[in-house]
Formats: structure tokens, C-alpha cells, sequence
């Protein structure tokens, strides 16, 4: 077995010298193992450490292993088993939409039908999974054996590589040796080379034997020359037809030369003076460029002379045109082609198809730009032409023509000028491009025209033309009285630019540029860019006044023009601070004209339409009357806004005032006046305020009396405040209050509320928010009004100082000074009657503000001034001897007083009573607290005065009465009565105490007010 091993590894050894021989030509190197297998570093592993200490070399890189393209077999699997389930669901679904065959007449139906469809469709789809699941069995079960598989893989991708190393080089090598042996020069021919050098002959080449040629005389040569002019002449002029094309010849030097404008021209002559022999080609040169004048010496011009010749002894003169016309053509088309590929490589590079076709050239333009393709197509074209007539006959006439194919139609009539004398697709390709866009231009312009605005010439449309240079063609478009743009396209990709540039004009050049009919609709984009333009403007300008733009209200396209007109492109919505929220001020742009709007929100949380922008849609908009247009004739200053704002403040609130009194069943009109202020040029609103039918708002005690002045108003909307823009409303009624006629007009100090003393016509004025109705503000104010005129009368008895809808300040006692009482009324609340400084009623003010607030009570607190004026005064009197220290005095109520001794001694109570339609006071003894008993004397004294009699007041078990002007003297009385024992030691109170006085007296500290009837 050893010797075995050492036989098979000097084998190997021997095959790795000869093969590492052949690798080291060729850069590669095959190497076996001990075993035979080829090493995955290309050598033996028993001799790697000997290759390695025996050469300099370094070692080979490794195999590479394929793994690209490698994929799991789980992930097959489980997108084989998702594929059967998805499939089985759609064969079940299937299964049960099959339809069982119906019976139909007379026809027998097999009911097994439908069931056997379904079974044939279910054993279908198990077979096929079958079949893939089977595929799926024997891949792995080669999975098992993958590692090995991937080895002989790699192995064999190495293999193809070394083979295609070896055919690679061996080709190399031929491929050289054949290039090499052209490169070989002969070897030089010295001994001839000498030969010639030195004796200037070489005897040994071989001599022909020619004779020189005899020298011609000038004059001979001329006169040759002269005759063969007189042959051409003649012949051309007698005996040879010449085509129409040719009629242009000139006869000179003995050649007749024929020229055809823009194309060629070529020499012909004869050979001897036969008129019936054929002609001889001389010379041929271009009449067009860019080409040389002639063709140079060659096999292509010894090749055109023959052709030439054969055609001028065949079919003369037209037969020779016509070839070279065609020849000409063709070339000129070759020109065409290699300019415009040149121009598809260079300057218009991804912009520019060039394709050729037979004789045609396809030139597409524009390739970047969307929508449909726009070429021309250069080629030979033929027309029908009478030749002449001596050939009776019409025939086809080639010559280069063009079609235009615009967006995918052709173009009959073409504007286009080619020069076939100096040819050029370049400047063929600018006439195009500059009809076509002449054309975009063209009818955009007429579709703005179609708007009121550029066809009434209130804006400018100019469009600049041009043939032959397209960068030279614009569209200039005012968008607004401050703002214009300049639309041109690039000739070369066809993009629509808009200059100057600005983040506006890019938005819409990238609309534009995305058309796919630009000459159909980019007046729609240039309408939109003008109505974004126009907002836009305006809305820095309401920025900069005050305005915010309601930037939640984002109604879409269909709501702005059913709301604005189907004309409407771009609406923009401010808010002003001081309107009401549900109220906004819109702005519309649109061909047709800019306008100002007012638009009301509909803030209903229930939303219909799902498809609409959130936030709150729109209710209602109406259109601002104005007279002139902000934008479009002049820019927008602080006053035109300004009354634009009072314009659209007005129709607000006349129609929220208008909606107010229908809500109230409260009958209005709208009547038409004539003023020569903007602001006051609205409809008055005229109200008819209801006797019987009456709104529950209106049914209130003070609306009950509403025949004191007329039942028909007048509200005027009269304008907005500069400095906070709140609504300006005028009322004017008629009054019949005689107290208001009697006063002068400059007793008001209210400067909203103004009344005529004669007439008894009173006006006032209202200011609202905008948006916010003045109904309720005019009913309140009425009330007021009415409240006031009650007031009045009930104190036009006394003298009154002032009177307005916020106080009334009137005198009700001149004894023994003017006493004067001042009712205010603060805003919606309840009244209060105030006194000044050293009046007696002080005491009673509040009392007295909590009886004003209830039914006719101004009436009850005018009496109660009237009957308590003596007891007020008493009581000031009384507490200015004594102070607080000895006598104290407390107001239960305006009809209930209670005098309070020092120390406890007594306590009595002054009540105010009606007897026999005559108001007196009630003065009688009250109970102490905790049970406590009067002091004795104190009591005593009271008893003796009850028992007694004086000015005005008389004893009364078991109290003391007194007349309204008797009580002052009653108080005195007892004041000095009083006196002596508030000045004595108290006396000890030794009785038990009684308890039902202290429970009498509990009841009696309880607040108790008298209602006078």
C-alpha cells in the first residue's frame, strides 16, 4: 500500500510539472491532490509546503464561491404552501358562484351537473399543487447534498474560466501574427536603386516604345477650340432636346456648361462633329453648401464619369439630369443627417431624435416634453410638372420636401423658407419650432381674450413673433396693476420658462411644463398663476391693515364656484378681530374680474358632505357692492379698502338684522334712499313693531307701554368706526311723551340718544360688532327709552337737573335745602338711587335701591322720600347730639327704625302704618335680647309719654302715634325725656326673665318689610 501511495504521488508530481509548465505561459495553474480531485487552492496539499519552500512565487487565489442566486429552501416552501391556500380560497369562492343549471322547458337538466363542475375544478387545482409539491420532495432531497453540489458548482465555474483564458490567448496570438505580416515591409531593391541614382536610367526594365506627344500651337489650339464651340451651338440649338432644368447653359472653351440653381452645374463636349454622336462628361461641381466645389480625383468621380457617359449615349441630356438631380438629392440629404445627428450629440443632446428611413430623415423634437410627439420629415417628394412641350406629357419632378407633424397631426400649409443653397437643419428645425410655438402662443392669447379682463384691454397681452429665431418669441401677461410676467420656451427642450423668476412663476412653469396640450390649456394655468398672483397681492395688503387670513377655510373647487360663480378660480377669506366669527371677507380672482365678498360659515357640527376640506364650510356669500375694482385698475390704498370694509360691514348687517326680525315674526322692509355718502348709500330698514301679535322677546313690562311712540322705526347702517371698525346703526322714531317735548334739547347729556323738543322725533345710535344683529341692542335701547320716559313722568313733578338713558338726577325736597336723588341705570341691570353727601336718606339707600328695582317702584320710592324726609331728619339730628356711643339707631326696612339706648336700657321701634288713607308713625317698645327687661325707669318714662299728648303725636296703648309732621317733634320729646336717665347709674335687674318676650322679641329682630298698597 506504501508503494502504491509513492507510485500515484511521483504521477502526480509528474502531471504538476508538465501542467504548471503550460499554466505559467498562460497565467494560470492546475494543480491535483494525492487523491486525484482538483485542491481548492490549486495545488496539492502533500506538496504545498514543498512548492512553497522551493519557489519565490506567491500562491494562487483561492476559488471563489458562488453564492449569488442562492436562495433558502424554507422560503420556497412557505411561499409554495401561502400560494395553495390563497389559490384553494379562490377555487372555493369560485365553487360557490357556480350556478346550478335551471330546468328551461321541455330540456331535461341533469341536476348532477353543477356538482360534478365543481369536483372537475377541485381535482384540477389539487393536481397541480401535486405536481409542484413533488418538485418541491425532490429538491429536498438534492438539499441534503448541497454542500458537495456547491463545491462541483464552483468547480466548474473555475473550469469554464481557465478554458476561456486558453481560447482567449490562443486567439490573441493568431490574431496578432495576421496583423503582423501586413506590417511587414519587402526587402528594399538596392542594386536597381543604384542604377537609377547614378545613371538616371536602369537598363535592365523593359522600354514600351511610346512616342511623345507633338506640342500644339496656341492659335491651332484656339481655333480647335472655337469650332468645337460652333459644334456645341449648333447641335444644342438644332439637334439635342435639353430638358426644362437644364435651359441655363453657357458654351465657353469648348465645353457647354449646364446649371442648375442651389444644385450643380457640369461640363460636357464632343468628340467629333457627328450632331447625332453623344456627348462626353468633362466636369461636375456643387452649387450648395456646405460641400466642396467639386468632386476630387478618385474612384467615386471616375466611377460617376462612366456612369455618366453610358446615360448621356442612352438618354441623353435628360437621362444625365436626372441622375445627377437624384444624386444631388441624396446628398443633400446625407448633409441633412450628419447635421442633425451632430446636433443630437452636441448642443441639443437628449432633446433630439434623429432616425433615418430610406430616403426620409425623421427629426423628432421636443422628446422630453409630454404628450403627443412633434417631427418633421425630410425627404424626396415628387409633384407633377409639365416638362415642356414637346413632351406632351406630365411627369413626377423629385425635390426635397418637409412634413410637419404637429402633437400627432400633420400640418398642411407649413410658414417655412428653405434655403437649398446653404443647407442647414438646424435653421430648418427653428422655423419649425418657432410656427410651433407662434401657434401655443397664438391661442393661448385668444383663450385669455375670452376673459373680461384681457378682451376689455384692462390688462396687456402682447405676444412677440418671430420665423426663424424661436428664443426671439414671448408671451408678456400683466397679471395685476403692479405685476406682469414674460412667458418664453426654450427652443431646444421645448420648457416653458416664466421670467423673472420667483417661487410663484416656478410653481406655474412647473404646471405649464407638465401640459399635455399647452396650446389648449395653458390659459387655464396662466389664469390660475393671475388669480394666485391677484390674492396673494391682496392679501399682503390686508395683512399689512389689520386683516388675518382664515386660513381653516378651505372649501374645494366645485364649493368656491357654486358659491362665487363658475368663473371664480382662487378665492382667499380674511377674518377681522372685531366680527363676529361666523362673518368673513372674501376675495375672488378670476378672468372675468376681481370682486369682494362677505361670507357666512356654517359652524353645525353635523357634516354631510364626507368628501369636503375639514374645517367649517360655507353657508351663504353675497357680493360686496362696489363700485370699482381694487386690483385690476389701480392698487388697493388704506381709503378704497376702508370703504370697501364699510360696504361689506352694511350688507353684513342688514342681513343678520333682517334674519333677526324674521326669527321675531317682527315685520320689516327694505326701503331704497339716495345719499351722497358711500358708507350711508344702503337701504334703511323699516320695522313695524307689533301691538297684538307681539314676540315672546317683547312680552316684558316695559315693551307693554310701547304706544308712547310710533310702532314704525327707521334703522340706517350709517358706517364703521375708523379705529376699531365696529358698525355705526341710526334709529329714528316718533314719540308722543309730552315730558320729552317740554324739555330742551340741550338738557340730554347722552350724545347717542337725541331728542326734538317740538316734534317729539327722537334718534339714536347703536354700535355692534359686525356680524352681531342691532335688533337686540335696538329693543334694549327702546326699553330704556321707554324705562326713562316712565321715570320722567313720575318725577316731572319735581325739578329735574338731568336726564339721559344712564341717570336721571331730579329734587324732591327744597326744605330746608335742596335734597336731590340720582337714579342710575347700569347697562341691562337693575337701577340704583344714589344721594349726595349729607343727605338724611343715606341712611335708607340701599332699602330704597332694592324697592326701585320692583313694580312701579320709582312710584313707591318717591312717596317713601316724600313721608320719611321728617323722620330722616330727626334721626340725623338725634345721632349728631348724641353719637354712636350713646344712642344708636338701625333701618330694618324704609317703614321700620329701631332706636337703641346705651348699655341696654331700652330699645323702641318706629313702624310706618296707613290709617284712614293717611300715613303716621308707629312708635312702641321693643324687647331686649336674652330675655332681658327694659330698664324700669326707662319704662316708666315711656308709660308716662304714652299716656301723654304734644304737637303732632298722642299716647296710643301700647305705643305712641305720630303724624309725618309730627314725628320729627315726637323724636325730640323723647330725646329729651331720655336724656337724664342714659346719664344715671343702671338699675339692678332682679325679675326672672320672660320667656315669651324673648321669643316675641326673637320674631321681632326678623327682617320685616311693609308693601304700601
Amino acid at each position: 500500500m506504501a508503494d502504491h501511495n509513492v507510485t500515484n504521488r511521483t504521477e502526480d508530481r509528474n502531471q504538476e510539472e508538465s501542467l504548471s509548465a503550460i499554466n505559467g505561459s498562460l497565467g494560470g495553474v492546475i494543480q491535483y491532490q494525492t487523491n486525484g480531485n482538483l485542491s481548492a487552492t490549486g495545488r496539492s496539499q502533500a506538496d504545498s509546503s514543498t512548492f512553497a519552500g522551493g519557489s519565490s512565487k506567491q500562491l494562487p487565489p483561492e476559488i471563489a464561491r458562488i453564492t449569488m442566486g442562492y436562495l433558502p429552501l424554507s422560503d420556497l416552501i412557505t411561499r409554495l404552501v401561502q400560494e395553495t391556500f390563497n389559490g384553494i380560497t379562490e377555487v372555493v369562492n369560485e365553487m360557490s358562484e357556480l350556478q346550478m343549471p335551471q330546468p328551461n322547458g321541455s330540456i331535461p337538466v341533469n341536476p348532477l351537473q353543477g356538482n360534478v363542475q365543481k369536483k372537475t375544478r377541485l381535482l384540477v387545482f389539487a393536481q397541480d399543487r401535486r405536481a409542484k409539491f413533488i418538485k418541491i420532495l425532490v429538491l429536498s432531497q438534492w438539499s441534503r447534498r448541497a454542500e458537495s453540489i456547491s463545491r462541483v458548482i464552483d468547480m466548474k465555474v473555475w473550469l469554464d474560466a481557465q478554458t476561456r483564458q486558453y481560447d482567449g490567448a490562443c486567439t490573441w496570438i493568431g490574431e496578432l501574427r495576421r496583423i503582423m505580416a501586413l506590417e511587414r515591409m519587402p526587402n528594399p531593391d538596392l542594386k536597381t536603386a543604384l542604377e537609377a541614382l547614378s545613371m538616371g536610367k536602369v537598363p535592365g526594365l523593359p522600354d514600351l516604345g511610346y512616342l511623345p506627344p507633338k506640342q500644339v500651337p496656341p492659335q491651332r489650339f484656339l481655333k480647335a477650340l472655337r469650332g468645337i464651340n460652333t459644334q456645341l451651338t449648333i447641335r444644342l440649338r438644332l439637334h439635342e432636346p435639353i430638358p426644362p432644368p437644364l435651359k441655363n447653359y453657357s458654351i465657353s472653351n469648348g465645353r457647354v456648361t449646364f446649371r442648375v440653381p442651389n444644385e450643380f452645374e457640369f461640363d460636357l463636349s464632343v468628340a467629333d462633329e457627328n450632331p447625332f454622336s453623344q456627348l462626353y462628361f468633362i466636369d461636375f461641381r456643387f452649387l450648395f453648401s456646405p460641400t466642396p466645389a467639386g468632386i476630387p480625383q478618385g474612384p467615386l468621380r471616375d466611377d460617376l464619369e462612366a456612369r455618366i457617359n453610358i446615360l448621356l449615349g442612352h438618354d441623353g441630356l435628360k437621362g444625365c439630369y436626372e441622375f445627377l438631380h437624384n444624386f444631388v438629392l441624396s446628398h443633400k440629404l446625407n448633409i441633412f443627417r450628419h447635421q442633425a445627428y451632430r446636433m443630437s450629440q452636441t448642443s441639443w443632446s437628449e432633446h433630439l431624435k434623429v432616425e433615418a428611413v430610406h430616403r426620409s430623415l425623421i427629426i423628432q423634437y421636443w422628446v422630453t416634453r409630454p404628450g403627443a410627439k412633434s417631427w418633421i420629415e425630410l425627404g424626396i417628394r415628387r409633384r407633377n410638372v409639365k416638362r415642356s412641350s414637346w413632351l406632351h406629357e406630365e411627369e413626377d419632378e423629385p425635390h426635397i420636401g418637409i412634413r410637419w407633424f404637429c402633437t400627432g397631426k400633420e400640418v398642411v400649409d407649413i410658414p417655412l423658407i428653405i434655403d437649398l443653397g446653404d443647407l442647414s437643419v438646424e435653421a430648418i428645425l427653428k422655423q419649425i419650432i418657432s410656427a410651433h410655438t407662434n401657434a401655443i402662443f397664438k391661442e393661448t392669447k385668444t383663450n385669455l381674450r375670452e376673459g373680461h379682463l384681457y378682451a376689455q384691454k384692462t390688462l396687456r397681452l402682447r405676444h412677440t413673433r418671430s420665423t426663424i429665431e424661436p428664443a426671439a418669441i414671448s408671451l408678456s401677461v400683466q397679471l395685476t396693476i403692479s405685476q406682469s410676467c414674460t412667458i418664453i420656451q426654450e427652443p431646444v427642450s421645448g420648457r416653458m420658462v416664466l421670467l423673472p423668476p420667483s417661487s410663484l412663476y416656478s410653481r406655474a412653469e412647473r404646471d405649464l411644463n407638465g401640459l399635455i396640450s399647452p396650446e389648449k390649456t395653458a390659459a387655464t394655468c396662466i389664469a390660475n398663476l393671475r388669480s394666485t398672483a391677484s390674492c396673494e397681492e391682496v392679501e399682503r395688503t390686508l395683512q399689512c391693515y389689520g386683516w388675518a387670513i382664515a386660513n381653516s377655510v378651505r372649501p374645494n373647487q366645485d364649493k368656491v364656484r357654486h358659491h362665487f360663480g363658475r368663473e371664480t378660480l382662487r378665492a382667499s377669506f380674511f377674518r377681522k378681530k372685531t366680527w363676529d366669527a361666523q362673518w368673513l371677507f372674501a376675495f375672488t380672482a378670476s378672468l372675468a374680474g376681481d370682486s369682494w365678498w362677505i361670507v357666512e360659515l356654517d359652524n353645525s357640527s353635523s357634516r354631510v358632505d364626507q368628501t369636503a376640506a375639514p374645517g367649517p364650510s360655507i353657508r351663504a356669500a353675497f357680493k360686496v357692492l362696489s363700485t370699482a375694482n381694487p386690483v385690476t385698475l389701480r392698487e388697493l390704498s388704506y381709503p378704497e379698502l376702508f370703504q370697501i370694509e364699510a360696504t361689506a360691514a352694511g350688507m353684513i348687517s342688514q342681513h343678520t338684522d333682517s334674519r333677526q326680525l324674521a326669527l321675531q315674526k317682527i315685520p320689516h322692509r327694505l326701503v331704497e334712499t339716495s345719499s351722497t355718502r358711500p358708507s350711508s348709500n344702503f337701504p334703511a330698514l323699516y320695522i313695524r313693531l307689533p301691538k297684538s301679535r307681539v314676540h315672546p322677546t317683547l312680552k316684558t313690562q316695559r315693551f307693554a307701554k310701547m304706544p308712547r311712540y310710533s310702532q314704525v322705526l327707521r334703522l340706517s347702517f350709517v358706517g364703521t368706526d375708523e379705529s376699531d371698525s365696529y358698525a355705526n346703526h341710526l334709529v329714528t322714531a316718533q314719540s308722543n311723551c309730552a315730558t320729552l317735548r317740554s324739555r330742551a334739547l340741550d338738557s340730554m347729556d347722552e350724545e347717542s340718544v337725541t331728542f326734538h323738543p317740538t316734534s317729539g322725533a327722537f334718534a339714536f345710535r347703536l354700535r355692534t360688532a359686525v356680524g352681531t344683529s342691532a335688533i337686540p341692542g335696538l329693543l334694549g335701547c327702546l326699553a330704556k327709552i321707554q324705562r326713562l320716559i316712565d321715570y320722567m313722568s313720575v318725577v316731572q313733578a319735581s325739578k329735574i337737573h338731568k336726564f339721559s338713558l344712564r341717570h336721571v338726577e331730579f329734587t324732591y325736597a327744597t326744605e330746608p335745602h335742596d335734597l336731590r336723588a340720582k337714579i342710575t341705570f347700569i347697562g341691562e341691570g337693575p337701577p340704583q338711587i344714589s344721594f349726595e353727601h349729607g343727605n338724611p336718606h343715606l341712611r335708607i339707600q340701599n332699602q330704597l335701591t332694592v324697592l326701585l328695582r320692583g313694580p312701579d317702584g320709582l312710584k313707591h320710592v318717591i312717596l317713601l322720600l316724600a313721608v320719611t324726609l321728617s323722620l330722616m331728619r330727626a334721626l340725623a339730628a338725634m345721632e349728631t347730639v348724641h353719637g354712636d356711643d350713646k344712642v344708636s339707631i338701625l333701618s330694618r326696612s324704609a317703614e321700620w327704625y329701631q332706636i337703641r339706648l346705651p348699655n341696654q336700657r331700652g330699645r323702641f321701634d318706629l313702624r310706618l302704618r296707613r290709617r284712614r288713607e293717611e300715613f303716621m308713625w308707629f312708635v312702641e317698645e321693643a324687647s331686649l335680647p336674652d330675655g332681658k327687661k327694659t330698664d324700669s325707669r326707662v319704662h316708666e318714662r315711656f308709660r308716662s309719654m304714652i299716656n301723654g299728648k304734644g304737637d303732632g303725636w298722642s299716647g296710643m296703648s301700647p305705643g305712641i302715634v305720630a303724624s309725618l309732621s309730627g314725628v320729627e317733634g315726637l323724636l325730640k320729646k323723647m330725646d329729651d325725656v331720655f336724656q337724664n336717665v342714659s346719664a344715671m347709674e343702671p338699675a339692678p335687674n332682679t325679675e326672672v326673665p320672660d320667656y315669651k318676650a324673648q321669643k316675641r322679641k326673637r320674631e321681632d329682630d326678623e327682617d320685616e318689610i311693609v308693601v304700601l298698597d
